[in-house]
């Protein structure tokens, strides 16, 4: 599936029970990851922070931290990505 400028990304999901982590890649393959969103609820020491990367065929590029965190055990959310042709932005729902 080729994901264009316009096009929207909706991921739906629930928090289970004593959570670590979850991620949401969107890329190629395992190589060329365009978005990786990754919500530590405890993990590698840290606590509802989400971390977003990419990487481009070699090492991650540099990550950014975000400590605003909606997940809650237990809960729904919806992640949601929509692009532009020269960017991206990401809403997070949790419910």
């Amino acid at each position: 599936m080729t994901f264009m400028p316009g096009q929207e990304l909706n991921v739906t999901g629930l928090v289970k029970s004593n959570p670590v982590r979850f991620s949401i890649n969107v890329g190629h393959n395992m190589e060329i990851i365009a978005l990786h969103f990754d919500a530590h609820f405890n993990y590698r020491g840290d606590k509802h922070t989400i971390v977003l990367n990419s990487k481009q065929g070699g090492p991650w590029e540099e990550e950014q931290r975000e400590s605003n965190f909606p997940f809650e055990e237990g809960k729904e959310f919806q992640v949601r990505l929509c692009t532009g042709r020269h960017w991206a932005r990401l809403f997070t729902d949790a419910r």
